[in-house]
């Protein structure tokens, strides 16, 4: 997509480590809340997506940490789809968050895929889904393959 998937937080005390500023878990989790807002928005909920069998799982994550932020700063997530296999099976995703200031403060890259909840395996989502992802995709997607 050209335009990316914007979700805010406000960064709260029980954010913040010993050293004041966000602690590291919580860039992975303003990433992870902000996937789940892009399939609830999309009417794709927990329990919409148990009901059909299936669930996100994490393969990865990386994080690159840029600035620090402190508490009361607001945090904006900008995410893009950058990888996609053909059957949408897995799938990466790019997080910028960005302070208040507007200077970068970390890039998070998560890759994932959709497993069946009853065999346990990486499988293909329902067309919904695929449309969802597909729709989604920055303009420099890359292809993924099982190994990526």
């Amino acid at each position: 997509m050209s335009k990316a998937f914007t979700k805010s937080f406000e960064v709260r005390w029980d954010d913040v480590d010993a050293n004041g500023h966000l602690r590291n878990t919580r860039y992975l989790e303003y990433a992870a809340s902000a996937r789940l807002a892009i399939l609830m928005e999309a009417h794709w909920s927990p329990q919409v997506l148990h009901q059909a069998g299936l669930a996100p799982v994490t393969l990865s994550d990386e994080v690159s940490y840029r600035r620090e932020v402190f508490p009361a700063e607001v945090v904006t997530v900008d995410t893009h789809v950058i990888g996609l296999s053909e059957d949408s099976s897995r799938w990466r995703f790019e997080h910028i968050l960005t302070r208040d200031s507007g200077e970068k403060a970390a890039e998070v890259r998560t890759l994932g895929a959709w497993i069946d909840l009853g065999t346990r395996r990486i499988t293909a989502p329902p067309a919904g889904l695929r449309a969802l992802f597909e729709g989604a995709r920055a303009a420099d997607c890359q292809d993924l393959t099982s190994r990526s």
